[in-house]
């Protein structure tokens, strides 16, 4: 694998044209689909039509990061003492964080659940024994919604991990907001603290 730069030569099949030469060069490239754009992205560019006819191992990433901006909608309509817990789970892990973090901690506890048969499990069983704070507060009647943007793959994700459960939506992010709070709230040294600072810092840079 190698580093292409701008200018370089190279020769492919266009589907106007046949085997062509064509120059990497910098282009705004639309989906085939028609459905977004990813910007300035190095490409190889027929010299005979202008088609694009090369990508670069390097313009990889970029593409994916414009495919996967975040279209799929998450909400829920929870407890508002679940809220509390995740604010106060945030707040434990960065007191400067700001209220986006909370979509990426209960993300980054779905991935981390989801990639363990045995974490899937114990997050399934978290809303049958509540603890005196989350009974009082599901008492109340007070309730918060909870709503997120989030990427196809982690949308998939959470879809994944609710059919690992069996859990409704809802449910999933109750158990999971219960599972955060018992290992960041209640703990005197949580054990990923260090791990969580680290996320909370790249999200709030």
């Amino acid at each position: 694998m190698r580093l292409y730069y701008e200018g370089e030569k190279g020769r492919a099949i266009c589907s106007r044209d046949g085997a062509q030469s064509f120059t990497f060069l910098r282009r705004n490239v639309p989906f085939s689909d028609g459905d977004g754009v990813v910007n300035d992205i190095l490409v190889g560019v027929c010299d005979r039509c202008g088609d694009v006819v090369a990508v670069p191992p390097q313009s990889t990433p970029a593409i994916k990061a414009a495919r996967e901006k975040a279209t799929a909608s998450i909400e829920a309509n929870l407890p508002a003492v679940y809220i509390d817990a995740l604010d106060l789970a945030c707040y434990r892990i960065d007191p400067q964080a700001s209220q986006d973090f909370r979509k990426r901690l209960l993300m980054y506890y779905v991935v981390r659940m989801s990639e363990n048969k045995k974490r899937a499990k114990q997050v399934g069983s978290n809303l049958a024994k509540l603890d005196e704070a989350f009974r009082a507060g599901e008492a109340s009647g007070a309730r918060r919604r909870l709503s997120m943007k989030v990427t196809p793959s982690l949308s998939h994700r959470v879809d994944g991990l609710m059919e690992m459960t069996k859990l409704s939506r809802t449910d999933l992010f109750k158990s999971l907001v219960v599972q955060i709070e018992r290992d960041i709230v209640r703990p005197a040294k949580p054990a990923e603290l260090s791990k969580l600072k680290t996320l909370a810092a790249i999200a709030v840079g």
